[in-house]
């Protein structure tokens, strides 16, 4: 579910256990939620993107809308 954020983190050479690490919980509760089994909590989204060095929407937030959203919200 969290494509960017395991992209990101395999670009920069980060390990699954390396980011359980930074959010102080074990690397199967991580694996669970990077694969959007469990969700993070907002302050776990900041953590990951100040350790990344990448901002929190390009992380954990759709950025493209489909042509049918575009409409929808118009």
């Amino acid at each position: 579910m969290y494509e960017k954020l395991k992209e990101l983190r395999e670009k920069k050479g980060y390990t699954i256990d390396d980011m359980a690490q930074v959010i102080g919980k074990s690397p199967c509760n991580y694996f669970k939620k990077e694969n959007g089994d469990v969700k993070f909590s907002v302050n776990e989204a900041l953590i990951i993107s100040k350790f990344l060095k990448c901002k929190v929407e390009t992380i954990f937030f759709k950025t493209e809308l489909s042509e049918n959203e575009n409409k929808e919200e118009m």
